[in-house]
């Protein structure tokens, strides 16, 4: 699944517009801090990331993505 991880990362980072991505259902991602580290270091105009609608939820501080509480996520304020 490593191949699965990079290519995400790879989608994401070529995505430059993108804000906001929210990963839904199981993930077939093997080492979960791992890749969030990998986002965190080669997106970095990702703003918010989830790996589904529970949580968690990841925002960027001081350029990192750092864990964060539902209400802090711009997607889930009108639910």
């Amino acid at each position: 699944m490593k191949d699965l991880d990079e290519y995400i990362v790879n989608l994401l980072a070529g995505l430059v517009h993108l804000r906001i991505f929210e990963l839904d259902g199981q993930s077939p991602i093997e080492n979960i801090h791992q890749f969030i580290m990998k986002i965190s270091d080669r997106v970095p105009h990702l703003e918010y990331f989830s790996m589904s609608y529970r949580g968690p939820y990841y925002k960027r501080v001081g350029g990192e993505l750092v864990i964060c509480d539902r209400t802090e996520c711009p997607w889930l304020e009108f639910e």
